[in-house]
């Protein structure tokens, strides 16, 4: 990115927010000042797909809030060095739209699977988290989460130049049903646009964000952990 190009940051929230992201924030905005624009906030309309696209509409159309969009949601802890990275890769000509790397949580029963919010394009089509990926590098992917990524205006306009009239403020974020009645995310259907316009999604997978998940903590978790560890240790923090 070059170094006169500003930031806004942008976020849906629900009047809450993790502490830890409130948190990260106030650091990047100590540390990095000359780098950001604005900030923009959008309380829960209750639909996040339409919270997304209020977000972009208030980018491309109000004045001084720079060059690029980084959005991110209010469970993700995003450090300093982790956006300097993001920073660093994003190019508005070669690299318009850099993920960060957020793991969501599947469960299956007890046993949590993260899974890497970038994915590939299978031989068939279809598409897969990046397992395996290559550590600290910049990779090219057809799809990211919309929880942490950096996205130059342009990319962002060309959507919007090519959209019919009656959708132009609504044209980026949708969910729904698609071929094998399946749903498709609305993060995932922005980078389907994205791709539609010929835009290209890379990822910094040492550009790292914490994805904060709750659980109800209950015996059989206990059962498991006692399996492969020894009784009375573990317990640094209770001291």
């Amino acid at each position: 990115m070059n170094k006169n190009e500003k930031i806004t940051i942008a976020f849906a929230h629900d009047v809450v927010v993790d502490t830890e992201f409130a948190l990260s924030m106030m650091e990047i905005m100590r540390k990095m000042p000359e780098r950001i624009a604005s900030y923009h906030c959008v309380e829960g309309t209750g639909l996040l797909t339409k919270s997304r696209n209020i977000i972009v509409k208030h980018f491309l159309d109000t004045p001084n809030t720079g060059d690029w969009l980084l959005m991110v949601d209010t469970d993700q802890r995003i450090p300093v060095e982790s956006l300097s990275k993001l920073i660093q890769a994003a190019d508005k000509n070669k690299r318009p739209v850099m993920s960060g790397l957020v793991f969501a949580a599947v469960w299956n029963g007890l046993a949590l699977r993260p899974v890497p919010a970038i994915f590939y394009q299978t031989d068939d089509g279809g598409i897969l988290p990046m397992d395996n990926y290559p550590k600290d590098a910049i990779v090219e992917i057809v799809a990211c989460g919309a929880a942490y990524v950096l996205i130059h205006r342009s990319a962002l306009q060309k959507i919007r130049d090519k959209a019919p009239d009656d959708i132009k403020d609504w044209c980026w974020f949708q969910d729904g049903p698609i071929n094998g009645n399946r749903w498709l995310s609305e993060d995932l259907i922005f980078s389907a646009r994205l791709r539609e316009n010929d835009i290209k999604l890379h990822a910094h997978t040492g550009a790292l964000a914490g994805h904060h998940k709750m659980l109800w903590v209950e015996e059989p978790h206990y059962d498991m952990w006692a399996q492969s560890n020894t009784a009375g240790t573990g317990l640094e923090q209770l001291m």
